[in-house]
């Protein structure tokens, strides 16, 4: 219980500074940051499917997060011409803005606060906690 606790209120409290930097910054939110450098990442074939996988939430979740992204006039649908069931999103050059002032952001806090050597063991460890709790997710 003890690692639980911990890695969820470290989660919670890296989660509210890079938040709360990014908002102080005037930039997007660190939900909305997840998704523009999903789809950033993946030069316009991103689909909604994609963000929520990645991001860790349900499918409803991620569609409503790209709404409030094309609400906003970071991105943008477009049809999926290899799936007519899906579509491909692609940042808007305000997306593309958005996205590059916000990842600075995150950069800065995250060099601020984590001490590489400490950063990188952590990585390992709950890299491998990560592949334990997806095997143990397909019932191995």
């Amino acid at each position: 219980m003890e690692l639980f606790d911990v890695v969820v209120r470290y989660e919670i409290a890296l989660w509210n500074l890079v938040d709360g930097a990014l908002a102080d910054a005037g930039a997007v939110s660190l939900a909305q940051l997840q998704a523009l450098t999903i789809v950033e990442e993946m030069s316009g074939s991103a689909r909604v499917l994609d963000i929520a996988e990645r991001i860790g939430v349900t499918i409803g979740a991620a569609s409503k997060l790209v709404d409030r992204l094309e609400r906003d006039g970071l991105a943008e649908r477009r049809p999926n011409p290899h799936d007519r069931r899906s579509s491909l999103i692609t940042l808007t050059g305000d997306g593309q803005t958005a996205y590059e002032m916000a990842a600075a952001v995150r950069l800065s806090i995250l060099r601020q606060v984590l001490e590489p050597a400490a950063a990188a063991s952590a990585v390992a460890a709950l890299s491998e906690l990560q592949g334990r709790l997806d095997e143990f997710g397909k019932g191995a």
